[in-house]
């Protein structure tokens, strides 16, 4: 059996190589964008990209709790829910798990969060005035 290729001339062996790279490299990266949130109300905000793009390029362990969901408050509304570790463990995302809260923190001051306008999560500290 004989295998014509009529998109002109054959490809080179490096050619193949070099497609073969190419493809891995798309599959690798295709991976990398696992999400470890889930926005609840996308409708407050116009454009929820920037939200997106900050999330993925921020270090999130550090609110992340082992067996429940952290919920971040954003001033305009947004509310964004960042998945458990055990719901990470469950579909086999890494994480630092040494950065892993295992239950409330004694002083929570209940941050609300602020994208800023050159794409930075920022968490803005509330504070009470005690008589």
């Amino acid at each position: 059996m004989y295998i014509v290729w009529i998109f002109g001339p054959q490809p080179s062996r490096i050619m193949n190589k070099l497609a073969l790279v190419f493809l891995i490299a798309i599959a690798c990266y295709s991976f990398t964008g696992t999400r470890t949130w889930v926005i609840v109300n996308p409708e407050t905000v116009t454009d929820i990209a920037p939200y997106e793009e900050a999330l993925s390029k921020s270090s999130l362990d550090k609110y992340r709790y082992k067996d429940k969901r952290y919920v971040m408050h954003f001033e305009n509304g947004l509310n964004i829910e960042l998945l458990s570790a055990n719901e990470l463990d469950a579909q086999g995302i890494s994480y630092k798990a040494d950065h892993i809260r295992t239950e409330e923190p004694a002083f929570d001051t209940k941050p609300v969060y602020r994208l800023t306008p050159d794409g930075i999560l920022v968490e803005v500290q509330t504070r009470t005035k005690v008589k």
